[in-house]
Protein backbone atom coordinates (compact mmCIF):
# COMPACT_ATOMS: atom_id res chain seq x y z
CA UNK A 1 0.00 0.00 0.00
CA UNK A 2 1.73 3.43 -1.04
CA UNK A 3 2.38 5.58 2.29
CA UNK A 4 1.36 9.32 2.34
CA UNK A 5 4.30 11.87 2.04
CA UNK A 6 2.80 13.51 5.35
CA UNK A 7 2.93 10.01 7.09
CA UNK A 8 7.08 9.93 5.98
CA UNK A 9 7.29 13.26 7.12
CA UNK A 10 6.19 12.19 10.57
CA UNK A 11 9.01 9.33 10.12
CA UNK A 12 11.60 11.89 9.30
CA UNK A 13 10.68 14.01 12.24
CA UNK A 14 11.39 11.21 14.35
CA UNK A 15 15.21 11.62 13.30
CA UNK A 16 15.74 15.18 13.70
CA UNK A 17 13.96 14.40 17.01
CA UNK A 18 11.45 16.86 16.29
CA UNK A 19 8.12 14.66 16.36
CA UNK A 20 5.35 15.86 14.79
CA UNK A 21 1.51 15.87 16.85
CA UNK A 22 0.32 12.41 17.47
CA UNK A 23 -2.61 11.67 16.13
CA UNK A 24 -5.97 11.41 17.61
CA UNK A 25 -6.52 8.22 20.07
CA UNK A 26 -9.27 5.57 19.17
CA UNK A 27 -12.00 4.68 20.71
CA UNK A 28 -11.94 2.69 23.91
CA UNK A 29 -12.68 -1.11 24.82
CA UNK A 30 -15.15 -1.39 27.70
CA UNK A 31 -15.50 -5.18 29.23
CA UNK A 32 -17.04 -5.33 32.56
CA UNK A 33 -15.40 -8.25 34.83
CA UNK A 34 -17.00 -9.86 37.78
CA UNK A 35 -20.59 -9.23 38.39
CA UNK A 36 -22.25 -7.79 35.13
CA UNK A 37 -24.91 -5.48 36.31
CA UNK A 38 -26.99 -2.39 34.51
CA UNK A 39 -24.83 0.88 35.24
CA UNK A 40 -23.69 2.62 32.25
CA UNK A 41 -19.86 3.71 32.61
CA UNK A 42 -18.22 5.81 29.82
CA UNK A 43 -14.87 6.80 28.99
CA UNK A 44 -12.29 8.69 26.84
CA UNK A 45 -8.69 8.54 25.89
CA UNK A 46 -6.02 11.44 25.62
CA UNK A 47 -2.58 10.73 24.88
CA UNK A 48 0.80 13.04 25.58
CA UNK A 49 4.50 13.70 24.21
CA UNK A 50 6.90 16.13 25.95
CA UNK A 51 5.54 18.76 24.35
CA UNK A 52 1.68 18.34 25.04
CA UNK A 53 -1.83 16.29 24.77
CA UNK A 54 -4.29 14.99 22.04
CA UNK A 55 -7.58 15.80 22.04
CA UNK A 56 -9.75 13.05 23.77
CA UNK A 57 -10.40 10.22 21.36
CA UNK A 58 -14.34 9.50 20.87
CA UNK A 59 -16.70 8.19 24.08
CA UNK A 60 -16.93 4.67 24.51
CA UNK A 61 -19.72 2.89 26.92
CA UNK A 62 -20.70 -0.18 28.48
CA UNK A 63 -24.04 -0.41 29.76
CA UNK A 64 -23.68 -3.77 31.65
CA UNK A 65 -21.41 -2.27 34.14
CA UNK A 66 -21.55 -3.27 37.93
CA UNK A 67 -23.39 -0.58 39.94
CA UNK A 68 -20.33 0.11 42.39
CA UNK A 69 -16.78 -0.41 41.26
CA UNK A 70 -14.07 -2.53 43.37
CA UNK A 71 -11.60 -4.15 43.58
CA UNK A 72 -14.05 -7.74 42.33
CA UNK A 73 -16.09 -5.91 39.91
CA UNK A 74 -14.68 -3.54 38.20
CA UNK A 75 -14.21 -2.06 34.33
CA UNK A 76 -11.35 -3.35 32.39
CA UNK A 77 -10.50 -1.15 29.22
CA UNK A 78 -8.17 -1.40 26.14
CA UNK A 79 -7.00 0.64 23.98
CA UNK A 80 -4.93 0.55 20.72
CA UNK A 81 -1.72 2.54 21.42
CA UNK A 82 -0.66 6.17 19.96
CA UNK A 83 2.33 5.97 17.63
CA UNK A 84 5.10 7.92 19.66
CA UNK A 85 2.93 8.54 22.72
CA UNK A 86 4.32 8.50 25.87
CA UNK A 87 1.49 7.71 28.03
CA UNK A 88 -2.12 8.33 28.62
CA UNK A 89 -4.82 10.00 30.79
CA UNK A 90 -8.33 8.38 30.93
CA UNK A 91 -11.25 10.07 31.60
CA UNK A 92 -14.32 9.01 32.52
CA UNK A 93 -17.65 10.98 31.66
CA UNK A 94 -20.06 9.04 32.35
CA UNK A 95 -20.87 7.60 35.92
CA UNK A 96 -23.76 5.60 36.27
CA UNK A 97 -22.85 4.19 40.27
CA UNK A 98 -20.07 4.31 42.40
CA UNK A 99 -17.93 6.25 42.58
CA UNK A 100 -19.90 9.29 40.55
CA UNK A 101 -17.53 11.10 39.97
CA UNK A 102 -16.24 12.08 36.30
CA UNK A 103 -13.13 14.05 34.76
CA UNK A 104 -9.46 12.57 34.89
CA UNK A 105 -8.83 9.01 36.90
CA UNK A 106 -5.59 8.36 36.27
CA UNK A 107 -2.58 9.20 34.34
CA UNK A 108 -0.59 5.99 32.83
CA UNK A 109 2.44 5.50 30.83
CA UNK A 110 2.88 3.61 27.70
CA UNK A 111 0.47 1.08 28.45
CA UNK A 112 -3.00 0.29 26.19
CA UNK A 113 -4.90 -1.24 29.29
CA UNK A 114 -5.98 -0.25 32.47
CA UNK A 115 -8.69 -1.39 34.98
CA UNK A 116 -11.17 0.87 36.67
CA UNK A 117 -11.60 -0.32 40.14
CA UNK A 118 -13.56 3.13 41.72
CA UNK A 119 -10.68 5.32 40.76
CA UNK A 120 -12.06 9.13 41.96
CA UNK A 121 -12.26 11.65 39.09
CA UNK A 122 -11.03 15.11 39.60
CA UNK A 123 -14.20 16.68 37.90
CA UNK A 124 -11.94 18.00 34.68
CA UNK A 125 -13.50 18.25 31.29
CA UNK A 126 -11.17 15.96 28.90
CA UNK A 127 -9.17 18.17 26.40
CA UNK A 128 -10.36 19.15 23.13
CA UNK A 129 -7.30 20.19 21.32
CA UNK A 130 -4.05 18.34 20.29
CA UNK A 131 -1.00 20.45 21.75
CA UNK A 132 1.08 18.04 21.41
CA UNK A 133 3.00 19.33 18.27
CA UNK A 134 5.51 21.69 17.74
CA UNK A 135 4.23 25.62 17.72
CA UNK A 136 7.34 27.01 15.82
CA UNK A 137 8.93 23.88 14.12
CA UNK A 138 13.13 24.04 12.66
CA UNK A 139 11.77 22.52 9.87
CA UNK A 140 8.84 23.39 8.12
CA UNK A 141 6.16 21.16 6.67
CA UNK A 142 6.54 22.75 3.28
CA UNK A 143 10.45 22.28 3.74
CA UNK A 144 10.61 18.51 4.48
CA UNK A 145 8.35 17.62 1.49
CA UNK A 146 10.02 20.03 -1.06
CA UNK A 147 13.48 17.95 -0.22
CA UNK A 148 11.23 14.74 -0.39
CA UNK A 149 10.17 15.44 -3.48
CA UNK A 150 13.94 15.86 -4.93
CA UNK A 151 14.38 12.53 -3.18
CA UNK A 152 11.50 11.06 -5.30
CA UNK A 153 12.53 12.38 -8.88
CA UNK A 154 16.28 11.36 -7.67
CA UNK A 155 14.83 8.06 -7.44
CA UNK A 156 12.64 8.01 -10.85
CA UNK A 157 15.80 8.79 -12.84
CA UNK A 158 17.28 5.49 -11.70
CA UNK A 159 14.30 3.32 -12.09
CA UNK A 160 12.86 4.79 -15.55
CA UNK A 161 16.81 4.00 -16.59
CA UNK A 162 16.02 0.12 -15.46
CA UNK A 163 14.16 -0.07 -18.87
CA UNK A 164 11.31 -2.21 -16.55
CA UNK A 165 8.56 0.15 -17.83
CA UNK A 166 7.29 0.90 -14.33
CA UNK A 167 5.66 4.29 -14.92
CA UNK A 168 4.39 3.13 -18.26
CA UNK A 169 1.52 5.38 -19.66
CA UNK A 170 -0.73 4.63 -22.66
CA UNK A 171 -2.30 7.14 -24.40
CA UNK A 172 -5.05 6.69 -26.95
CA UNK A 173 -7.07 9.75 -26.93
CA UNK A 174 -4.59 12.81 -27.55
CA UNK A 175 -1.88 12.16 -29.87
CA UNK A 176 -2.14 12.30 -33.64
CA UNK A 177 -0.27 12.34 -37.14
CA UNK A 178 -2.70 15.26 -39.42
CA UNK A 179 -2.36 14.62 -43.22
CA UNK A 180 0.46 16.70 -44.70
CA UNK A 181 2.44 17.66 -41.85
CA UNK A 182 6.33 16.66 -40.82
CA UNK A 183 5.24 17.01 -36.75
CA UNK A 184 2.65 14.72 -34.91
CA UNK A 185 0.19 16.93 -32.77
CA UNK A 186 -1.54 16.62 -29.20
CA UNK A 187 1.99 15.57 -27.91
CA UNK A 188 1.66 15.82 -23.99
CA UNK A 189 3.33 18.31 -22.25
CA UNK A 190 4.89 15.24 -19.75
CA UNK A 191 6.97 13.42 -21.88
CA UNK A 192 10.30 11.80 -20.77
CA UNK A 193 10.97 8.61 -23.01
CA UNK A 194 8.98 7.18 -25.26
CA UNK A 195 8.12 3.80 -25.52
CA UNK A 196 6.09 2.93 -28.93
CA UNK A 197 4.03 4.45 -30.81
CA UNK A 198 1.41 2.64 -32.93
CA UNK A 199 -1.81 3.33 -35.28
CA UNK A 200 -4.77 2.97 -32.83
CA UNK A 201 -6.01 0.58 -35.45
CA UNK A 202 -4.33 -1.33 -37.69
CA UNK A 203 -5.29 -4.75 -38.10
CA UNK A 204 -6.25 -6.51 -41.29
CA UNK A 205 -9.05 -5.17 -43.11
CA UNK A 206 -8.44 -1.42 -41.40
CA UNK A 207 -7.64 1.94 -42.50
CA UNK A 208 -4.13 1.92 -41.09
CA UNK A 209 -3.63 -1.83 -42.28
CA UNK A 210 -0.14 -2.88 -41.07
CA UNK A 211 1.08 0.39 -40.90
CA UNK A 212 4.18 0.75 -38.88
CA UNK A 213 5.88 4.10 -36.73
CA UNK A 214 10.18 2.75 -36.60
CA UNK A 215 12.13 5.37 -34.60
CA UNK A 216 15.17 6.40 -36.19
CA UNK A 217 18.01 9.78 -36.31
CA UNK A 218 16.70 12.31 -38.08
CA UNK A 219 20.00 12.87 -40.06
CA UNK A 220 20.20 8.92 -40.91
CA UNK A 221 19.71 8.26 -44.92
CA UNK A 222 16.60 6.70 -44.39
CA UNK A 223 15.07 9.63 -42.78
CA UNK A 224 16.43 12.15 -44.89
CA UNK A 225 15.01 9.80 -47.94
CA UNK A 226 12.00 9.50 -46.43
CA UNK A 227 11.36 13.12 -46.47
CA UNK A 228 11.87 13.61 -50.02
CA UNK A 229 8.80 10.93 -50.36
CA UNK A 230 5.41 12.30 -51.76
CA UNK A 231 2.29 12.16 -48.85
CA UNK A 232 1.86 8.01 -48.38
CA UNK A 233 -1.48 6.16 -48.15
CA UNK A 234 -1.26 5.32 -44.46
CA UNK A 235 -1.14 1.62 -44.69
CA UNK A 236 1.56 -1.15 -45.73
CA UNK A 237 4.05 0.96 -44.89
CA UNK A 238 7.05 2.25 -42.47
CA UNK A 239 7.05 6.27 -40.89
CA UNK A 240 10.01 7.45 -39.22
CA UNK A 241 9.91 9.35 -36.11
CA UNK A 242 12.40 11.22 -34.19
CA UNK A 243 11.82 12.68 -30.56
CA UNK A 244 13.47 16.00 -30.45
CA UNK A 245 13.62 19.15 -27.49
CA UNK A 246 14.34 19.20 -23.97
CA UNK A 247 11.54 17.37 -22.88
CA UNK A 248 9.44 18.17 -19.53
CA UNK A 249 9.34 19.69 -17.88
CA UNK A 250 10.86 22.47 -18.94
CA UNK A 251 7.76 23.71 -21.52
CA UNK A 252 4.58 22.66 -23.28
CA UNK A 253 6.25 23.32 -26.68
CA UNK A 254 9.60 21.97 -25.90
CA UNK A 255 8.94 18.26 -27.11
CA UNK A 256 8.45 17.89 -31.00
CA UNK A 257 8.51 14.96 -32.39
CA UNK A 258 9.37 14.52 -36.34
CA UNK A 259 8.28 11.85 -38.82
CA UNK A 260 8.93 11.31 -42.50
CA UNK A 261 7.46 9.95 -44.82
CA UNK A 262 4.35 12.32 -44.25
CA UNK A 263 0.45 10.76 -44.52
CA UNK A 264 -2.28 11.88 -47.17
CA UNK A 265 -5.12 11.34 -44.36
CA UNK A 266 -4.60 12.05 -40.55
CA UNK A 267 -3.34 9.00 -38.44
CA UNK A 268 -5.28 8.23 -35.04
CA UNK A 269 -2.24 6.89 -32.62
CA UNK A 270 -1.43 5.18 -29.54
CA UNK A 271 1.20 6.94 -28.03
CA UNK A 272 3.48 5.07 -25.13
CA UNK A 273 5.84 6.88 -22.70
CA UNK A 274 7.10 7.23 -19.84
CA UNK A 275 6.07 10.90 -18.22
CA UNK A 276 7.94 13.04 -15.80
CA UNK A 277 6.67 12.93 -11.75
CA UNK A 278 4.46 15.56 -10.89
CA UNK A 279 5.44 16.91 -7.50
CA UNK A 280 3.73 15.07 -4.52
CA UNK A 281 1.83 16.90 -1.89
CA UNK A 282 1.88 16.17 1.74
CA UNK A 283 -1.77 14.62 1.18
CA UNK A 284 -0.47 12.74 -1.51
CA UNK A 285 0.97 9.16 -1.82
CA UNK A 286 4.83 7.99 -2.47
CA UNK A 287 4.76 7.43 -6.31
CA UNK A 288 8.11 5.26 -5.83
CA UNK A 289 7.45 1.75 -6.14
CA UNK A 290 9.50 -1.48 -4.32
CA UNK A 291 8.93 -0.23 -0.51
CA UNK A 292 10.95 2.73 -0.75
CA UNK A 293 9.58 4.63 2.09
CA UNK A 294 13.01 4.15 3.74
CA UNK A 295 15.42 5.52 1.07
CA UNK A 296 12.78 8.83 1.20
CA UNK A 297 12.91 9.11 4.90
CA UNK A 298 17.17 8.97 4.85
CA UNK A 299 17.41 11.11 1.78
CA UNK A 300 15.15 13.87 3.73
CA UNK A 301 16.50 13.58 7.07
CA UNK A 302 20.31 14.04 4.90
CA UNK A 303 19.25 17.38 2.88
CA UNK A 304 16.92 18.46 5.79
CA UNK A 305 20.41 18.08 8.24
CA UNK A 306 22.32 20.66 6.42
CA UNK A 307 19.96 23.82 7.88
CA UNK A 308 21.42 22.63 11.05
CA UNK A 309 24.98 22.85 10.11
CA UNK A 310 27.14 26.14 9.61
CA UNK A 311 28.17 25.41 5.87
CA UNK A 312 25.07 23.96 4.83
CA UNK A 313 27.17 20.84 4.18
CA UNK A 314 24.24 17.56 3.67
CA UNK A 315 24.78 14.24 6.60
CA UNK A 316 27.46 11.79 4.70
CA UNK A 317 25.95 9.36 7.17
CA UNK A 318 22.22 9.80 6.46
CA UNK A 319 23.44 9.95 2.31
CA UNK A 320 25.06 7.04 2.46
CA UNK A 321 22.27 5.45 3.80
CA UNK A 322 20.40 6.60 0.98
CA UNK A 323 22.68 5.07 -1.15
CA UNK A 324 22.29 2.51 0.17
CA UNK A 325 18.65 1.74 0.06
CA UNK A 326 18.86 3.18 -3.10
CA UNK A 327 20.77 0.41 -4.12
CA UNK A 328 18.57 -2.63 -2.76
CA UNK A 329 15.43 -0.76 -4.23
CA UNK A 330 16.89 -0.97 -7.86
CA UNK A 331 18.33 -4.49 -7.41
CA UNK A 332 14.53 -5.60 -5.53
CA UNK A 333 12.79 -3.74 -9.13
CA UNK A 334 15.23 -4.94 -11.85
CA UNK A 335 13.65 -7.94 -12.91
CA UNK A 336 9.81 -7.71 -13.28
CA UNK A 337 9.26 -11.20 -15.66
CA UNK A 338 10.60 -14.38 -14.06
CA UNK A 339 9.15 -16.72 -16.56
CA UNK A 340 11.76 -17.65 -18.87
CA UNK A 341 10.96 -17.93 -22.86
CA UNK A 342 10.31 -21.30 -23.91
CA UNK A 343 12.04 -20.03 -26.70
CA UNK A 344 14.61 -17.64 -28.33
CA UNK A 345 14.94 -15.72 -31.48
CA UNK A 346 17.85 -16.63 -33.34
CA UNK A 347 20.83 -14.49 -33.78
CA UNK A 348 19.68 -10.72 -36.19
CA UNK A 349 16.12 -12.95 -36.79
CA UNK A 350 14.36 -9.62 -35.62
CA UNK A 351 15.79 -7.86 -38.82
CA UNK A 352 14.90 -10.87 -41.48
Amino acid sequence: MATLLSSIETQVRRHLLEPAALATPGSITVTPQGTSGATTWTYKLVALNATGTTEAGAASSTATGNATLDGTNYNRLTWTAVTDATGYWIYRTAAGGTPSTTGRIVVLGAVTTYDDQGAAGDSVAAPTTNTTGLTSPFWSSSELIDIMNRGIRDLWRDIVDLKSEHFLTVDTTNVSLAADTATMTGVPTDVHKIYSIEPLSNAEGETNENLRFEPLDMNHRWFKSARTKPDIDPKNDIIYYAITGAGAPTGSASTVIYVAPQVNSAVTLRFIYVPVLADVASGGNNPIPGESDNALIAWTVAFARAKEQEDRSIDANWLITYATEKQHLLQSLGLRQLQENTYVEALFQEFS
